[in-house]
């Protein structure tokens, strides 16, 4: 659940520090190239490795979460990260333009979520059901419906499997965009409520004015 601004400056901080480290040693006791090369290494590998470590204990601090919550939600997003990927193969195999779309839409509302849930881990907790449930169905049934759609021979069987099978992805398309709406809940609340701060103000602002006789 780290970022990517998280990744690049936990290893060039690594550089520096390893960097210092082998200038300090090569003062001290001139190492030679190999101890050298031995001693970078290994402060790196250490300092990248506290560095990860601090960081994560601060994203815990402000998600309030515990070690074990923390890393619940990272294989969750880790294994969402893998069936989103899946998900993307699947809508490049089907032949039904309606069904590509369908698919590209979920694709793209799914990639909302993980990246929601990575900012902040908290928002796990409003759309479980995603991850437990909504995603891995929705990559079953395309895996299916894939499968079923490249068959050079269609009888009334497979045609209308898959005509159910589309019926069902719109319904869980449909439960998907509520999954992002809830994921985005929290925000939408504290948006309204500033804007209706803003508004109350802006009132009460305009009415001192009026009572003053002010033009501006």
């Amino acid at each position: 659940m780290l970022s990517v601004g998280q990744f690049f400056s936990r290893h060039t901080a690594s550089f520096f520090i390893s960097l210092t480290t082998v200038s300090i040693a090569a003062i001290a006791a001139n190492p030679g190239f190999f101890l050298g090369g031995l001693l970078f290494a290994g402060s790196y590998a250490t300092s990248t490795a506290l560095l990860k470590h601090r960081q994560k204990r601060k994203v815990m601090q402000i998600a309030g979460i515990t070690k074990e919550e923390y890393k619940h939600i990272e294989t969750q997003l880790s294994t969402a990260n893998k069936q989103i990927q899946t998900l993307s193969q699947n809508y490049l195999r089907v032949r039904s333009v309606a069904a590509f779309k369908q698919l590209l839409e979920m694709t793209r509302i799914s990639k909302n979520i993980v990246k929601i849930v990575k900012t902040d881990p908290r928002k796990f907790y409003n759309v479980e059901p995603f991850f437990y449930a909504h995603l891995p169905s929705a990559v079953e049934l395309t895996e299916k419906y894939s499968m079923l759609s490249k068959q050079p021979v269609k009888d009334k069987d497979i045609q209308l499997t898959l005509s159910k099978t589309r019926e069902t992805l719109t319904d869980l398309n449909d439960t998907i965009q509520i999954d992002l709406k809830d994921a985005l809940a929290n925000d939408i609340d504290h948006l309204q409520m500033e804007i209706e701060f803003a508004n109350r103000s802006n009132l009460r602002r305009r009415e001192q004015l009026d009572w003053r006789g002010d033009d501006k």
